[in-house]
């Protein structure tokens, strides 16, 4: 195996010997070196309940209420926190974990979920990064140069036992090899098929060089 990635958190444990004197003739002992071993190991993660106590206090002269806000959440009324709703994000759409298998893994660990709560988090937290989407398209689109490619992304069609043929666009942009010190930038883009008019939307404005292959849909959309 290779070396440990020196950058992971370490955790020191030392074995001393059982007595603090030579076990052959009682002789105090003097440190001479020491020997080492590392081993990977995994922390389990670890679900827990954040609950968040707001004590209520009232003027003893005008009987006013005061009392701390509520802090922000990822969804009103939501019982998933930021980093859960990222966590159940990444499993899915970064490790293909579908949500029933989520489910499976949490109630193994004493969580109790739908996966329709799962399903339904995913609106949401589509909607809450939709502005980040957009805004990186925007600078996209200003970019004089562009790299592009779509793959074949089969859709459930659901209740009909079949796939919609979809298609999964990626635009990119990113020219530190030829010097620029622009920082890089990537999309994507789900459709239900592959018409040439979702490049012509996405792309929208742009006026620069789309590096593509052959598809029509390309040579319509950087002559619109």
């Amino acid at each position: 195996m290779r070396k440990l990635n020196p950058n992971l958190p370490r955790k020191r444990i030392v074995r001393e010997p059982s007595c603090a004197c030579c076990p052959g003739c009682g002789g105090a002992l003097r440190a001479m070196g020491e020997d080492s071993d590392e081993m990977l190991d995994l922390v389990a993660q670890a679900w827990q309940v954040i609950e968040t106590v707001r004590p209520k206090y009232s003027c003893r002269t005008c009987d006013k209420i005061i009392q701390a806000p509520a802090p922000a959440k990822a969804i009103a009324r939501g019982k998933l926190s930021y980093a859960a709703l990222a966590h159940i994000m990444m499993a899915k759409w970064g490790y293909h974990l579908p949500y029933y298998r989520q489910t499976q893994m949490m109630a193994a660990k004493g969580v109790d979920i739908e996966r329709s709560t799962l399903a339904r988090s995913a609106g949401y937290v589509a909607a809450l990064l939709d502005p980040i989407y957009n805004r990186l398209r925007e600078i996209g689109r200003t970019r004089i140069k562009l790299h592009t490619d779509d793959t074949r992304l089969p859709i459930l069609a659901p209740s009909t036992g079949t796939t919609h043929k979809g298609a999964l666009w990626v635009y990119v942009a990113d020219d530190r090899n030829s010097g620029s010190q622009e920082p890089p930038i990537a999309w994507y883009r789900a459709t239900m098929g592959r018409a040439g008019a979702s490049v012509m939307s996405e792309l929208a404005g742009f006026a620069g060089t789309l590096q593509a292959d052959g598809f029509t849909g390309y040579v319509a959309a950087v002559h619109m």
